[in-house]
């Protein structure tokens, strides 16, 4: 009942209620909504003779007196809930019931909803921050096999970062591919299927940020907590860096900018309280080449900024982090994986000094004299750093491997949990490393395309990817799975 709660009203329903009983005999279960101040009222009735216990049913509905979960003691309600398991409750709606009012539908729909809306509050509060971790590997993953078919196969052509031709610019040295053949569409949609992976991944850490501030702030306040913000950033970047027009560029130079200053944050808290770093600080700080080749898309001096700024970082951290993972036993094997996202991260930035700056520096560089010049310079300075970031990244791989062999009886006593899938994004950083000196070599080393050493690379590269998608694979469906 909707309205006033006079008692000649009540009584009028409960008569018009009784009168269209008469006709039926037997055992009838009945619910009778009151509704007034906003509070619903539901009456659970006993089992009811309507032969021969109308008057007192008519007596109670008048008076008042009818009991329901707001005033009833406890015997009241035992022997309420004791009917209600002998008559199940029915839906409204269902046969043999009142037709479904269109506020009652509503109310319905609403707490659906509300239920819908908690359940994903709840699972996303409640999601491990490394999720960024996987983000990253998901989106990583997309564009190693991307750029492996390219380099691969024959329908694809070398190209310039800034060219025109330049379609997917997610690394320097970038392919024109013919896209009629059914291959290059297969792994292109690959590519799109992984990115689309890593925004939802990455989405779920930015609910959480906006949910539950407060404890992703206590995990930011630690340096050594604190890698899934860096995490997010790169996956940000890679996701929408040289895509979506403005969206792409906004997000990018937000994700740069916030990546940025948690860097300059590290490297304060470094100096000033002398705080030794570990591995774990490198998607903050040493992690920004990635932001110093997404900005160089945009903005060619705010690239080689950023990209001089992280060579900068990685001096002052990675070999003070490499002698802690082996000087102290306690570190984890997860944390002394997480080293080899260091060199590899600097190596894949630095290759955006390897490409022209501008349209203009594209257009002279077709005069043979400023191309000879070109090379001759990137020959002389350029590849020997190259070089020595490559020595880095597999000094890394030899050092994360030791660790992990040294520590390997207790970390296989130990059961699956969230932390492992950090493994994931130094592996597939590992591979995007070996990718981007590859492209280095392949453009200014005067050694021929079947040297040894190119051949082994191209192994190393290829057993790398193969290794990076299976364990990627495997601990994301482990992740979800717990």
């Amino acid at each position: 009942y909707d309205g006033d709660h006079s008692s000649d009203t009540v009584s009028e329903n409960a008569s018009k209620s009784l009168e269209g009983s008469k006709s039926r005999r037997g055992k009838t279960w009945e619910r009778v909504n009151f509704r007034g101040n906003n509070k619903k009222k539901v009456l659970f009735s006993s089992q009811v003779d309507v032969e021969s216990g109308e008057s007192k049913e008519n007596e109670r509905l008048i008076d008042g007196k009818v009991s329901n979960y707001s005033s009833v003691g406890i015997s009241g309600w035992k022997s309420s809930r004791r009917n209600h398991k002998r008559f199940p409750k029915r839906r409204l709606g269902s046969p043999g019931t009142a037709p479904l009012r269109l506020d009652d539908a509503m109310d319905l729909l609403w707490e659906k909803i509300e239920s819908i809306f908690l359940k994903l509050e709840l699972f996303i509060s409640n999601m491990p921050s490394l999720v960024g971790s996987l983000a990253l590997a998901w989106v990583s993953l997309g564009v190693d096999w991307f750029k492996w078919y390219e380099e691969t196969f024959d329908v694809c052509h070398p190209t310039d970062y800034h060219s025109a031709a330049c379609t997917f610019p997610e690394f320097p040295g970038c392919f024109h591919c013919d896209d009629s053949y059914l291959s290059y569409r297969l792994v292109l949609h690959f590519h799109y299927l992984c990115s689309t992976i890593s925004f939802i991944l990455a989405s779920f850490l930015i609910g959480k940020i906006i949910i539950a501030f407060p404890v992703v702030r206590d995990e930011l306040a630690n340096p050594t907590t604190a890698a899934p913000l860096g995490l997010l950033c790169m996956a940000l970047e890679k996701c929408f860096g040289g895509n979506l027009g403005w969206i792409g560029l906004s997000i990018t130079f937000l994700a740069s900018a916030a990546q940025t200053a948690v860097a300059v944050w590290f490297i304060f808290i470094s100096v000033v309280y002398k705080t030794l770093p570990e591995p774990s600080w490198f998607p903050n700080t040493t992690g920004i080449g990635l932001a110093a080749a997404k900005v160089f898309l945009y903005w060619t001096i705010g690239g080689y900024c950023l990209g001089i700024f992280s060579i900068i970082a990685f001096f002052i951290f990675y070999f003070v982090a490499l002698y802690r993972i082996h000087a102290n036993e306690k570190i984890t094997a997860i944390v002394c994986w997480v080293q080899l996202s260091g060199p590899a991260v600097i190596l894949y930035g630095f290759t955006i000094f390897g490409q022209p700056g501008s349209d203009e520096d594209e257009m002279a560089l077709m005069i043979p004299e400023n191309k000879e010049h070109f090379f001759r310079l990137h020959r002389k300075y350029y590849m020997p750093i190259i070089h020595l970031f490559f020595a880095c990244c597999m000094i890394s791989m030899c050092s994360a491997l030791y660790c992990l062999k040294t520590r390997w009886k207790s970390f296989r006593e130990k059961e699956f949990s969230p932390a492992h899938v950090g493994f994931c994004a130094p592996l597939i950083s590992h591979t995007n490393a070996m990718q981007a000196y590859r492209s280095s070599l392949n453009k200014f080393s005067l050694m021929p395309s079947d040297h040894i050493f190119k051949n082994a690379l191209y192994r190393y590269w290829t057993l790398s990817l193969i290794a990076g998608t299976i364990l990627t694979l495997s601990l994301s469906w482990k992740f979800f799975k717990q």
